[in-house]
């Protein structure tokens, strides 16, 4: 049997096996702004055998013959490859003629097939995108098309979700939408954010024709309306300015009959949109109103890609000739038919549908990626800056690491500053207690955003015991600190409680110093013995009176000398018994007898 050839076909593949392989017998082609493209392709082997393995992955390039000498490629890599039956038996043929099914993608596609959990710190959309898609093994090709500037991010996560995911949602954040060129031997991923990145395509001008017609035309043209709301409000929370709450508004006023003031209100709280808000909304709005003048149409367009602009002519309706559009979404199919070895085919077709906007719309993408909801709380690490062991800024946040996170920082940029929730938070007032490097901590993500986590208690595991013996100690309680830095087991202040029936117990410990301060009365009662032991020196200074009432006995003794200075005058008393003495130099002894001892008395 005659092998067959594509060197005079409308449309031919190329593969790594070698010219005419396979031959490319029909193809359906349907691309979309900011989606991924997907070719279903019919082919044969050309008298040869094939291994799969020699087609999966690879790359392969689609030629359609445009006239003149002109060719179109579509760029794309082998996702799928389905064996199917021989068109004639070997022994007949004498050679391998069998249909396959491709299925073909950009080398993007991959991105769909690694799921991730990581950080990004300190980059914006574009650093992130570029980034992700040179660590893929098949090449990914980025070019950027991009106006407007974009900040980094403090702190954006990749959470159990694909890179495709991951990056459509970023772009989707940003109102960045993307399609694809194609060259012989590669395709690129093109990004862009305002409609001047559009550029005309091969087929520049295009005519409306209904009928049947040799030379590329449009023979289906509908024009359609479609409703969408006129106003975008979103608001966001600024933690540094609680009360600001910073909204954008954006209207675009009456563009479709009565519905001007139809809103769409979006909340995102801890935003790091929020210095953008009203350019966010911006975005948002125009999201929703690309699609307000769609025009859906059919042609015999060879050149029409997704991107690309045209202008319509000689169109019935004189509002519609001339104007100029950017094609949206693409539906190509070609075919060839009553080719199984022959030179020639019988017959060739090559259509497609399409809808298209006006040129000057900015086809912003809708907010289609799934942001990942993480439920429930997960616990973390907390991290420092340096040798520290407790780093706080001035709002009290924390960083920690997270366990998913298999980067290799673990100091203070392991994550974003992190509030941490406390029992009290006034103005100036509360309780607050932080916790410090290496404690495992309880972290929920506000309204479940990975971008917003927040710490809400904190946890003992093995490296982090408890501060008393347990079980053995089950009925103590309280609160212990340590010393920092470097400070050891015995290095604490603690408050703990007893609650052992018949032991009950109330211990307080200061490592150095402790500090009572009452702004009024302060009332003592000891119900059975009290000690006090100061081990230096004890003062104590009482602005007014000072009075003692003792019912039992009181001992006084002094290791070295007993000093009693009182201003005015001091009084020892005892029964009918009294000695006086004042500050003018008198002395008053009073008794019933008084008696006067000593080796040598001398009275002057």
């Amino acid at each position: 049997m005659q092998q067959a050839t594509q060197d005079e076909n409308s449309i031919s593949i190329s593969t790594p096996l070698g010219k005419d392989a396979l031959i490319l017998t029909r193809f359906v082609f349907h691309e979309a702004m900011s989606q991924l493209f997907n070719i279903k392709a019919e082919v044969f082997s050309n008298g040869q055998s094939i291994k799969q393995d020699d087609l999966i992955g690879k790359e392969v390039t689609i030629t359609l013959e445009l006239g003149k000498k002109k060719q179109r490629h579509i760029h794309a890599v082998v996702a799928d490859i389905v064996a199917m039956g021989e068109r004639v038996s070997k022994e007949a043929a004498g050679g391998e003629y069998r249909d396959y099914a491709l299925e073909l993608v950009p080398a993007a596609w991959y991105m769909q097939h690694r799921v991730n959990s990581r950080i990004f710190r300190a980059k914006n959309v574009l650093k992130i995108v570029e980034l992700i898609a040179g660590e893929h093994g098949v090449k990914i090709d980025v070019a950027a098309k991009i106006k407007a500037s974009y900040p980094d991010y403090d702190f954006k996560v990749q959470y159990q979700e694909s890179d495709f995911n991951f990056v459509c949602r970023l772009l989707q954040q940003e109102g960045i939408f993307y399609y694809f060129e194609h060259s012989q031997s590669s395709h690129t991923l093109i990004l862009a954010d305002k409609a001047a990145a559009y550029e005309p395509g091969a087929d520049a001008k295009v005519k409306f024709f209904s009928g049947s017609l040799s030379e590329p035309h449009i023979h289906a043209w509908h024009k359609a309306l479609v409703m969408a709301p006129g106003k975008f409000v979103q608001r966001h929370f600024d933690l540094k300015k609680p009360t600001a709450l910073p909204t954008g508004t954006a209207s675009k006023g009456q563009l479709v009959p009565g519905h001007a003031d139809y809103e769409v209100f979006h909340y995102e709280a801890g935003s790091e949109f929020h210095p953008r808000a009203k350019a966010i909304a911006d975005l948002r709005l125009e999201a929703l109103q690309r699609d307000i003048a769609r025009r859906k149409g059919a042609s015999n367009c060879r050149s029409f890609t997704v991107g690309k602009t045209f202008t319509l002519t000689e169109h019935d309706d004189a509002a519609e000739a001339g104007k100029q559009y950017v094609l949206t979404d693409l539906l190509l199919t070609a075919e060839i038919t009553s080719q199984s070895g022959a030179k020639k085919s019988a017959s060739q077709q090559i259509t497609n549908s399409f809808y298209c906007v006006p040129k000057e719309v900015a086809y912003r993408p809708h907010l289609s990626a799934i942001k990942p909801i993480i439920q429930g709380v997960q616990t973390a690490t907390v991290t420092c800056k340096g040798g520290e062991e407790i780093s706080v800024d001035e709002l009290g946040r924390v960083t920690v690491k997270f366990h998913w996170d298999r980067s290799d920082i673990k100091d203070n940029e392991s994550s974003c500053a992190i509030r941490v929730s406390q029992t009290w938070a006034g103005k100036n007032w509360g309780a607050f207690f932080f916790p410090r490097r290496d404690q495992e901590v309880l972290v929920e993500f506000l309204n479940g955003d990975p971008d917003q986590p927040i710490i809400i208690g904190a946890v003992y595991n093995s490296d982090h015991m408890p501060p008393y013996a347990l079980p053995t100690d089950k009925t103590q309680s309280g609160i212990k600190s340590r010393s920092t830095k470097e400070g050891g087991a015995a290095n604490f202040n603690e408050i703990r409680f007893e609650d052992k029936k018949g032991e009950e117990l109330f211990y307080l410990h200061g490592e150095k110093d402790f500090e009572l301060q009452v702004e009024h009365n302060q009332t003592d009662m000891v119900g059975n013995d009290r000690t006090s032991t100061v081990k230096g020196n004890d003062t104590e200074t009482v602005n007014k009176d000072r009075k003692n009432t003792i019912d039992g006995s009181d001992t006084l003794k002094v290791g070295k000398k007993l000093v009693i200075d009182a201003g005015d005058a001091i009084t020892i008393k005892t029964g009918a018994a009294s000695i006086s003495m004042k500050s003018d130099g008198s002395i008053d002894i009073k008794g019933v007898n008084i008696t006067i001892k000593g080796s040598k008395v001398s009275i002057n």
